[in-house]
């Protein structure tokens, strides 16, 4: 009796010719579960490339819905799927790809509830979010469970790519506190090539570790500079006093205690401001409508009114009138919601565009100036 079918022999034969894999390493390969937590722009070519290569069950967890603005770079993706949940197209993508695998879809996100039962059964981890909260509960829930997981990380033209095994450091090792208002792709934006690039890897990664091949990412960081084209592998520590795996581990901490500070910017009108409360307002010349992205993003699309990149907000380096309120919006609400906070403490009378240009252009609530 073979251990293939007709049809996964044929699917499967450049793996089984190589040496390194074979037949026996394909069977491991059927058997093993890769937990994929995000369906984003490194989910998307780490769950392609996993299912190509005959990972035998694959859980996606994902509780957001495809935006227009994904297409730029989640390849899992096409325009018909706009509004629908990322691990159910995720899951319907990849069943198509491979039919003798098994998909599950989790249609929400990664937190302290649900994570311990996904962790537990699987065979690797991969961390495909933007969170530096949900790769803290990662880690946590793998050192726990003793389980390996691969953490990639975007900026604009730059990514960096890790293995976390029981045996080595940790994330807390190299990652002790998140960044104060690091920025996403949101907020940044990036290079669209860039996430295929890292979720290949990502992907290559966990493949190497399922089959036991040499040369794994473990105690390394790998950086890549997209612009220049430049590697860079530096060499992770373990940390003696890491509260994860270190001797501090007896007090460690809980994965929600790492959360960013959420700062608390209630509009004056007690709401955020919905974007046809937002025109009505700057149209009636009642407030002062202020696109806090960057010259580059106002350029390319706005709302109207001036542009006040968040940075100049931060430093002081503006002057508002008093007279009427101020209306901020932005990308996705972060920027807009924080300038706000800035405002609100300097007396200013300010509010800020609900989900920002993302959610209004999406629903198409409001009349936009083009």
């Amino acid at each position: 009796m073979t251990t293939f079918t007709a049809k996964e022999y044929l699917r499967y034969t450049r793996h089984i010719q190589l040496p390194q894999v074979g037949a026996q390493g394909q069977t491991t390969l059927k058997n093993a579960h890769a937990l994929i937590i995000g369906c984003g722009g490194l989910g998307a070519p780490v769950s392609l490339y996993l299912a190509a290569a005959g990972v035998g069950t694959i859980t996606v967890v994902d509780g957001d819905t495809v935006e227009l603005s994904n297409l730029q770079r989640q390849i899992t993706f096409v325009e018909n799927d706009v509004g629908c949940n990322k691990a159910q197209r995720t899951q319907q993508r990849l069943q198509d790809l491979n039919s003798d695998i098994t998909v599950h879809a989790i249609t929400e996100h990664l937190d302290e509830s649900n994570a311990p039962a996904l962790i537990a059964v699987a065979s690797i981890v991969l961390d495909c979010t933007d969170s530096f909260n949900a790769r803290c509960l990662i880690n946590e829930t793998c050192r726990e469970f003793n389980k390996a997981w691969v953490y990639a990380s975007l900026y604009q033209f730059s990514g960096q790519c890790a293995v976390f095994t029981p045996t080595g450091p940790c994330f807390n090792c190299l990652f002790s506190a998140p960044a104060n208002n690091a920025p996403n792709c949101n907020v940044a934006g990036i290079l669209g090539a860039l996430p295929g690039l890292m979720g290949t890897i990502q992907a290559n990664e966990a493949l190497k570790y399922l089959l036991g091949l040499d040369g794994l990412l473990e105690s390394k960081l790998l950086l890549i500079e997209t612009s220049t084209m430049d590697f860079q592998t530096l060499v992770i520590h373990s940390d003696p006093g890491c509260s994860s795996c270190g001797n501090g581990a007896s007090n460690t901490k809980k994965a929600s205690d790492h959360s960013l500070q959420k700062i608390n910017a209630v509009s004056p009108f007690g709401k955020q401001l919905s974007c046809d409360e937002m025109i009505a307002l700057a149209q009636s010349n009642q407030a002062q409508l202020i696109d806090v992205r960057s010259q580059q993003e106002h350029v390319a699309f706005n709302l109207g009114g001036l542009n006040i990149p968040l940075a100049l907000i931060e430093s002081g380096d503006f002057s508002f009138k008093r007279d009427k309120p101020i209306m901020l919006y932005c990308q996705a609400g972060p920027r807009s919601e924080h300038a706000c906070a800035l405002l609100i403490a300097q007396g200013f009378d300010a509010g800020y565009l609900e989900g920002g240009l993302a959610k209004t252009l999406a629903t198409s609530h409001a009349k936009i100036k083009s």
